[in-house]
């Protein structure tokens, strides 16, 4: 409504200029190169009105001219354009579809229409990936590098191409290049970690924990839990290279980060007892137990007394057993050293309790030697042994992404690379649809936290 109104003032006033000009004509003279030309205000200024109009016509006639062939050059450029831009979409369709040679013709395509390399280089890589010409794709990889635009994508596909090949340390240093650009990229960070846990450089993997909880991509438990792995690896590894002192405080503070992680414990414990500290090591061992009590504890624990007899060896367990009363692994510890000693009434207490209604292939080995031992009962033993054919498997070091059992315990599963994948658990029969990795398999280190018995033998 107000424009109205505006529209509406202007020709009022438009109207009242004219009326006035006609109330008072008045006379315009003017004589130029001998002519003299006689005429009213009002029709000169129409004459100045068709001249300006002229004029304003001519100009943009002429600027129309001379704009033409640089709007025709537009013109195509932006047909060339639209076309390019549908062909890097059909392009990434075709690649998203799986169809080499379709998202190939339309890379080609996209190169020919536009003149923008960083949009279709990524393309001509994907492309190539796709057609399984990984050389080529490098090259286009490459390339991208050059470009501040399509730096970061450039180095994410060079990573993932070292990771395909197994050249961690090639990755490693994509990783480290990507984050100096984005270093809250989750990707980045979790390549970070784990390139720097395969690598073994753990240093690097400590410090991007920090940075992974400070993007609140783990929580407090969680980010303790992956320091806690980290440092048993790495002093695992000082301890096998005999460097006891770095052991010894990467496995303090493993320690202290997660009490209940068993295999910190066993190589803390391991580090005090090679460093003649035979009580500070109990001491460990007792803490660790009362959490997650675990057989080569138990083993390490008969250390801290060495010279004593089977009773004594017994007496000194069930002050162990003592700090987690009732678990099975308490119970099977028992049983086993009662057992040793003779103590066969004891000895069936515990190995009962330990099998319940379910004993495991181990516990019911255990159960013939106590029959054959006490009452040279061969026909119980051979029960025994029988049940032991098809009894549950014992808990072993299992991957829980893979299934894999392997024999020691590490820092990354030995068949899928899973990182903290192996946990200690058994009881179903599934033993058909596992894997057996040995350490010489796995490349593992020596001075693994190896488990008890022999349920981990292919059966």
């Amino acid at each position: 409504m107000l424009r109205g109104l505006v529209f509406f003032l202007k020709l009022a006033v438009l109207v009242a200029v004219a009326v006035w000009l006609a109330e008072q004509p008045g006379r315009v003279i003017i004589t130029w190169l001998g002519y003299q030309v006689e005429t009213s205000v009002g029709i000169l200024l129409l004459a100045v009105a068709i001249v300006a109009v002229l004029a304003a016509l001519t100009y943009r006639f002429w600027g129309g001219l001379l704009r033409a062939p640089r709007g025709v050059a537009e013109l195509w450029r932006g047909r060339r354009r639209r076309h390019g831009y549908r062909a890097i979409t059909q392009g990434m369709v075709a690649v998203a579809a799986g169809e080499p040679e379709e998202a190939r013709r339309f890379a080609r395509k996209a190169d020919d229409l536009l003149d923008d390399p960083p949009l279709t280089m990524l393309l001509s890589a994907q492309a190539a990936q796709l057609n399984g010409d990984e050389d080529a794709a490098g090259r286009y990889f490459q390339a991208m590098l050059e470009n501040p635009e399509t730096r970061f994508l450039g180095l994410r596909g060079l990573l993932r191409q070292a990771q395909q090949r197994g050249d961690t340390e090639a990755a490693l240093e994509y990783a480290r290049q990507a984050y100096d650009i984005r270093p809250d990229t989750a990707w980045v960070l979790w390549s970070l970690f784990d390139l720097g846990v395969a690598a073994g450089q753990y240093g690097t993997a400590l410090d991007t924990v920090r940075e992974l909880q400070r993007a609140n991509l783990v929580s407090r438990a969680q980010a303790a839990r992956r320091r806690a792995v980290v440092l048993t690896q790495r002093a695992r590894e000082s301890h096998a290279r005999g460097e006891l002192e770095t052991a010894g405080e990467d496995a303090r503070e493993a320690v202290k980060e997660a009490p209940e992680f068993s295999p910190a414990a066993a190589i803390r414990a391991r580090v005090l007892l090679d460093q003649d500290h035979p009580k500070q090591a109990a001491r460990v061992i007792e803490r660790a137990w009362s959490e997650q009590p675990h057989p080569e504890l138990a083993a390490l624990y008969r250390e801290t007394r060495p010279g004593s007899g089977p009773g004594d060896r017994y007496q000194a367990l069930r002050r162990l057993a003592d700090r987690n009363p009732g678990h099975a692994t308490s119970e099977r510890v028992l049983g086993e050293a009662a057992l040793e000693a003779g103590e066969w009434g004891k000895a069936r207490q515990h190995l009962e309790r330990a099998a319940g209604e379910k004993p495991t292939e181990q516990l019911c080995r255990l159960m013939a030697e106590l029959e054959e031992r006490e009452n040279d009962d061969r026909d119980a033993a051979r029960h025994w042994l029988r049940r032991a054919a098809d009894a549950p498997r014992d808990p072993a070091w299992t991957c829980t992404a893979c299934g894999t059992i392997a024999r020691e315990w590490t820092v990354q599963c030995p068949h899928c690379t899973t990182f903290d994948g192996l946990a200690w658990q058994g009881g179903a029969d599934d033993r058909a649809g596992a894997s057996v990795v040995l350490p010489g398999e796995s490349g593992d280190s020596p001075g693994a936290l190896t488990q008890d018995g022999d349920p981990a033998e292919a059966r």
